[in-house]
């Protein structure tokens, strides 16, 4: 066999210029909060699961097409490549946001030697896929290259908004703002004529939201304490909460990460569902503290899974709108599935088989991403006490 290394070698440093200079620095890359085993629970127990229930009886030749907002190093396309693409044939094209990688940063280096490796695996359509430095807000401006480059994609099978910070933290009141941008993706998905999946993580704490956003989120949850029959019962019976006398402002953390996780799960059914006629189901929900003080969950990753309905007249020749659909019953299955919630610190705590498989999966993850995993044991002696 012809040793073609050397050959590769010239290629990146065609490319890059400079390759020893790059890889040493490359070598010294810190380990990322991403890089944790409790990271890698959420991409195999929820994501990858939820993908694979997504393409469970649609053929092979029917591409993954992804939509996120991957780090440098793209370990969440490597997974999913791994187990959702290569055991079926299956193609996969993705849009990527990285504001970090900007020109001519280590970080944008970093990323293009990460998508020459990710663009070479079997089943990747590297034409068409691509991660573009910008921040994923801007695709709420329709002249700008991340929307036009989005509306050739898509519609997506999955739209993965991995925030490090919380979800609500823009003013309602800015220009280009996360909500604005989730608007426009939510308007791009309405076109998708299979199921789909938005999955999103963000912080919660008071701290993490915006006031203003706060109340308008809150908002979807009030309208059901008001007008769906059963709806507080549920929350008391499923979570605990009095939903009539709740208070954001003066509840334990416990109630308020409850009762925010059925308020962002309502609106967000309600903004998918505002574009076109959909099932909106939460299929899972993860959490994990983030502030070493945290007195419970303090980031939460929740998985929609969201199903096109299309509505057929009873009488064709004395058609009628269609019913609207039945808002109720989908918040009161948001409260008994966020009533499902994991936390992950606590499972990973009590099962060290689960957690030292998660740890040889990243090692490995790590290792094809050019990470020096000699170290990454000891990086996470760090964590011990609070997985």
């Amino acid at each position: 066999m012809s040793d073609t290394s050397g050959d590769n070698e010239e290629l990146v440093a065609g490319i890059f210029g400079g390759l020893d200079y790059e890889m040493a620095e490359l070598a010294r890359r810190e380990f990322k909060p991403w890089h944790r085993p409790r990271k890698q629970f959420v991409r195999r127990e929820q994501w990858a699961e939820q993908v694979r229930r997504l393409y469970a009886n649609r053929p092979p030749e029917d591409p993954l097409r992804y939509l996120g907002l991957p780090g440098t190093d793209l370990i969440d396309l490597r997974y999913l490549h791994d187990q959702i693409c290569r055991p079926a044939d299956r193609p996969l094209i993705f849009l990527g946001f990285n504001s970090e990688a900007q020109p001519d940063s280590p970080a944008r280096d970093e990323l293009n030697i990460s998508l020459y490796e990710v663009g070479r695996l079997p089943n990747v359509q590297q034409q068409h896929s691509d991660v573009i430095h910008d921040d994923f807000r801007r695709i709420s401006d329709e002249s700008s290259i991340a929307w036009k480059r989005a509306r050739a994609l898509g519609p997506f099978d999955v739209v993965n908004i991995d925030l490090c910070d919380g979800l609500a933290s823009d003013s309602p009141a800015i220009r280009q703002s996360i909500y604005d941008a989730l608007g426009q993706v939510t308007a791009l998905q309405s076109h998708s004529l299979t199921p789909w999946l938005l999955l999103i993580t963000t912080r919660i704490g008071p701290d993490m939201f915006d006031p203003k956003a706060e109340a308008a989120i809150l908002q979807r949850f009030r309208d059901n304490v008001c007008a769906c029959d059963g709806f507080a019962e549920e929350c008391q019976q499923h979570l605990g909460l009095d939903a009539t006398t709740i208070d954001s402002s003066t509840c334990s953390d416990a109630d308020y990460l409850k009762l925010m996780i059925v308020a962002l799960g309502k609106w967000l059914a309600k903004l998918v569902q505002a574009s076109r006629s959909s099932q909106v189901v939460l299929a899972s929900t993860l959490g994990y503290r983030v502030a070493k003080s945290a007195p419970c969950e303090d980031l939460v990753s929740i998985a929609l899974r969201c199903e096109p309905i299309f509505p057929r007249p009873e009488n064709a020749l004395s058609p009628t709108p269609p019913q609207p659909f039945d808002e109720c019953k989908t918040a009161k299955r948001i409260v008994r599935r966020t009533a499902n919630r994991k936390d992950v610190d606590s499972m990973l705590g009590v099962d060290p088989d689960l957690h030292e498989a998660l740890v040889v999966e990243m090692e490995g993850l790590l290792t094809a991403a050019r990470y020096d995993t000699s170290r990454y044991r000891p990086w996470l002696d760090s964590f011990a006490s609070r997985r």
